[in-house]
């Protein structure tokens, strides 16, 4: 009889510590910091706004706001998918770079043209590397 109580003693031991181990395995892990905005895309909304202003300045025909160096930083902010900073990215920024530089120079007649440029510029490169934001950017558009 004695054996009996000892091994259900022994059976109900062992069942309640394996489920006490269980109970400790499945414990969430808890969230310290939330997935931050690759410094890539953080500029490129900045990025819009620049062009905004630059939109609504070419419809009021006032003078055009210089961003070239800020946008430099096409050329080395870290992206989200790092797979996207390929040879044609970098050729699209740099030819973004040089539209933009060139929007700044010569006479006011030219600038909606060269501002076009620019634009386009924009939808090429969402168009190959991030399609997403396009419909947004076509609010950038100057007839």
């Amino acid at each position: 009889m004695l054996k009996k109580y000892f091994l259900f003693i022994l059976l109900a031991v062992s069942l309640f510590s394996c489920k006490e181990k269980e109970k400790e395995q499945v414990k969430p892990v808890p969230v310290t910091q939330p997935k931050q905005d690759a410094p890539l895309a953080l500029l490129m909304r900045e990025m819009y706004l620049d062009m905004e202003e630059m939109k609504v300045s070419l419809e009021k025909k006032e003078n055009i706001k210089s961003y070239l160096e800020k946008h430099q930083a096409l050329l080395t902010a870290k992206p989200t998918d790092p797979k996207v900073k390929d040879a044609t990215f970098d050729q699209m920024a740099i030819g973004y770079l040089e539209s933009l530089r060139q929007l700044g120079l010569g006479p006011y007649e030219l600038k909606v043209s060269k501002y076009k440029i620019v634009y386009n510029y924009c939808i090429a490169c969402h168009e190959k590397y991030c399609p997403g934001p396009i419909k947004k950017i076509t609010n950038l558009q100057i007839e």
